[in-house]
């Protein structure tokens, strides 16, 4: 009788916590649509997705890009705020992201000096909320865990502000993460410890490219080391042509634009810093893009791409990652002998720049980049990002300046 009683008990327990959470979610649920629907500018920026603005100038286009890029800073307090989330408002600031947006504001700062000061904020912000293994937080916001990811991330913020500024206390920032990145690594190169879901990803190439910054400044064979073993586990693994595996966020499904970008983008650097040695990297991305461009020309004639790909390259939704899209740009112009690839990386920027409201009247909506096109797509939805917005930044720098990567 004691046993029937508890095992119902136990039942009814676990009914009402079922309960609670749908009740949590559906009160969430709630207030964010209360929230999107509580703004005009939100209501304007969603009715007018299907409406195509005129593209103005580059330099019109990064002003915008570089004053929401400010005052998402600004919202984000001494870190960048995530960005503008239609359902939720200004979000808490971001690690990850902070850190790789401190090169864009120093590479800009000719424009404006006080980009300077505000990479040196976002610096310091980050050193105050190092882990004390060295590590950097996950997540958005002020988390506990960390994630291999997110430290090669801001590992190259702190590259950026030493070079710049050469204050020892952003190197010794960037040689704790190092330290912290290379005791975690598996045997055979790759990540798995600390990652998202636990999972191997061919990501990881933009951990690989910092670790080769840090050995840059600092000598230490072990960040080199470690570099290479993550390129000799993941470059034999690319598919004749050009996929690689690993590349999604989750296992599970296919990669969004956004994380091969991420690939690519690291294999490209990593190749850039090891010169020679790094011959196989290089070749690795040329044949990628190759591939993609011949399996999706509408990204050469009209800057679109489908937001995930699978491994013959075709698409599989019917929306575009702009954040993605931004990042294959800033690829196709540093492959400069490769003129489809060239004419790729202005047509996904002409694209991207046509969803850039710049007359909406909404701080966190003017100047900022969607996530996707149309704004629900599946990734982020009906958010403005800052990654995208810094990504877009780095593609109309390398447009225009194409010796800066």
């Amino acid at each position: 009788m004691l046993l029937l009683f508890w095992q119902k008990s136990k039942a009814d327990h676990k009914h009402i916590k079922a309960m609670f959470n749908y009740g949590k979610q559906l009160a969430v649920s709630l207030y964010e649509w209360s929230y999107l629907l509580a703004h005009p500018s939100h209501w304007r920026l969603i009715a007018n997705q299907r409406i195509q603005q005129a593209a103005q100038s580059d330099a019109a286009h990064l002003k915008a890009a570089l004053d929401w890029l400010c005052r998402a800073h600004d919202a984000g307090g001494n870190g960048v705020s995530a960005g503008y989330f239609l359902r939720r408002g200004w979000m808490p600031p971001y690690p990850e992201t902070t850190g790789y947006i401190i090169p864009t504001l120093l590479r800009c700062a000719a424009s404006d000096p006080n980009y300077i000061e505000r990479a040196r904020t976002m610096g310091d912000w980050e050193i105050k909320i190092q882990l004390p293994s060295g590590a950097v937080r996950g997540g958005i916001g002020i988390n506990e865990y960390p994630i291999v990811f997110n430290s090669g991330q801001v590992i190259l913020g702190w590259v950026g502000l030493y070079q710049h500024a050469r204050d020892e206390r952003y190197l010794q920032a960037a040689v704790r993460t190092a330290d912290w990145l290379v005791s975690i690594q598996d045997a055979d190169g790759k990540w798995t410890r600390h990652t998202y879901l636990d999972a191997p990803r061919a990501y990881h190439a933009r951990v690989a490219w910092p670790l080769l910054e840090v050995y840059a400044l600092c000598g230490d064979a072990r960040y080199k080391t470690a570099a290479m073993r993550f390129l000799d586990w993941l470059v034999p693994q690319q598919r004749e042509n050009g996929f690689f595996p690993h590349m999604a966020l989750d296992p599970a499904q296919k990669p969004i634009t956004h994380t091969i970008a991420y690939t690519l983008r690291g294999l490209l650097e990593c190749a850039r810093l090891l010169g020679g040695e790094g011959a196989s990297a290089r070749t690795a991305v040329e044949r990628a893009i190759s591939q993609l461009l011949d399996a999706q020309p509408q990204a050469t004639e009209k800057g679109w791409l489908p937001t995930a790909l699978d491994a013959s390259w075709a698409g599989c939704a019917n929306s575009t990652c702009l954040t993605g899209n931004a990042q294959l740009a800033i690829i196709m112009l540093a492959l400069a002998h490769d003129q489809r690839a060239m004419r790729t990386g202005h047509a996904l920027i002409e694209r991207i720049k046509m969803h850039q409201s710049l007359a909406n009247t909404h701080p966190g909506i003017r100047g900022g980049i969607p996530s996707s096109f149309p704004i629900w797509g599946p990734y982020v939805p009906y958010a403005i990002l800052n990654w995208a917005t810094k990504f877009f930044i780095d593609a109309l720098v390398a447009k225009n300046a194409p010796s800066v990567s």
